[in-house]
Parts: structure tokens; C-alpha cells; sequence
């Protein structure tokens, strides 16, 4: 059965380091348990039941780990890390018509149904931003018109939460090799009006640094959107 989620689980991990020297960074415990069963567990809670999870850094423990649960299907990248759209790309022979893509290192609640359920190829979930901290999104009538640094216009009153849905078609848009899927996916489709976006007013946090790590390890995951 084709998967209708991917999570990125492929990162170096080097900014949690020495912390990830012998652990990947979406199987650091969190309340007791990896960050990748958060996430699984929020995309179980949507209905999505086939998973495929990539993996370059410390492989075998994610390969380990996906043989522990149903439904997990792990792809290992090698020689070579392959970015967000080439890892999406590598995969696309599991992948459903339409999936959901979520970051194996973030912690949140976001409406996985509402962003299957509008009307484009392309459904990004945003997050207000009272500070510039990420990238910019700017959102204009629930389209997204501009990527800071990237394309369009520039806000940055929000940032993409790294949580999003896309049509497999989108990956046509992705050259081979190691590639982002904001620089070239979605580079491409903003300018027609093919991409969606979806403010989260809910929780939603990122694991990117020691710091980061040591204030989610104290905080409540809720995986119910």
C-alpha cells in the first residue's frame, strides 16, 4: 500500500551535538520516547497509517527502529544526505498521489486534515512569527505569494512550520540529486497560485538546538489536531 506520509528523519544533527554523536537526532528521547513516535503518533491520529521515514546519520538506528513499528517503511540515502526534495524524490515510488510531509524533529499539533483538505497541489502550514527568527512566508487570501530570499514577496510575520502536504506530481519539480524542496518545488509553483498555506495557532516546536531540546524535554508534545 502506497504511504500518504513521509518524515524527514536524514539530518547530521550537528548543532545538538555531542548529544547526537551516537544517537540520530529524530530518536533523542522526549517525555520518555523518541521524537519520531511523537511524530508518527500525530500522523496516526490523521489517519495516516503508511509511513515512510528517510534516514542517512546513524541509519541502522532508524532502520531498528521503523522494524519496531507497523506501517514504518525506512529509506536509507546513501552514498550521500539528500536534502528535503531529493529525499522526497528518492522515495516517491512509496508514496501515495498525495501525502503529508513532516520534520522527524518537531514537536506540534497542526491540522494534518485541514491541509489534505485544501484545494492544491501545494498546502504549507504556517506559524505567526512576532520576531524575525525563520524564513519569512508571506500569506495573502490563503495563497502563499513569497518565500523570503526565494521567491515573491517578503513577510515575516510567518515561517513554514516544515509540516506540509503535496501532490506527488509536485516532485517532477525536483531535480535528481541533492535538492530542497522550497528552492525548487515550491520556487516553481508559487508564482502560479498552485500553493496553499494554512496558519497554526497551535503548539509547535522546533528541535534544533541544545537548548531547544532541553526546553521540549519540559514541555507537554500534544499530538491532538
Amino acid at each position: 500500500m502506497a504511504a500518504t506520509a513521509f518524515v524527514l528523519a536524514a539530518g547530521l544533527g550537528t548543532r545538538l551535538r555531542p548529544l547526537t554523536l551516537h544517537t540520530p537526532k529524530p530518536l533523542l528521547p522526549v517525555r520518555g520516547r523518541p521524537l519520531l513516535d511523537h511524530v508518527l503518533d500525530h500522523l496516526r491520529a490523521h489517519g495516516h497509517r503508511e509511513v515512510v521515514v528517510n534516514a542517512f546519520w546513524l541509519s541502522e538506528q532508524v532502520v531498528a527502529w521503523g522494524r519496531q513499528r507497523e506501517g514504518v517503511t525506512v529509506v536509507v540515502e546513501a552514498p550521500a544526505v539528500l536534502g528535503t526534495g531529493g529525499g522526497l524524490r528518492n522515495a516517491r515510488h512509496l508514496l501515495a498521489e498525495r501525502f503529508v510531509v513532516a520534520n522527524g524533529d518537531i514537536l506540534c499539533n497542526v491540522d494534518l486534515t485541514a491541509l489534505w483538505q485544501a484545494p492544491a497541489p501545494a498546502v504549507m502550514a504556517l506559524f505567526p512569527q512576532p520576531r524575525r527568527v525563520h524564513t519569512g512566508v508571506t500569506l495573502r487570501d490563503g495563497l502563499v505569494t513569497g518565500i523570503e530570499g526565494i521567491v515573491g514577496e517578503t513577510s515575516t510575520a510567518l515561517h513554514f512550520t516544515g509540516v506540509h502536504v503535496l501532490d506527488r506530481r509536485v516532485l517532477d519539480l525536483v531535480p535528481p540529486g541533492e535538492q530542497c524542496i522550497v528552492r525548487t518545488a515550491y520556487r516553481a509553483l508559487i508564482p502560479s497560485g498552485e500553493v496553499r498555506g494554512i496558519v497554526h495557532q497551535g503548539d509547535w516546536t522546533d528541535i534544533g538546538t541544545l537548548a531547544e531540546y532541553e526546553a521540549a524535554r519540559g514541555t507537554d508534545p500534544s499530538t491532538s489536531g
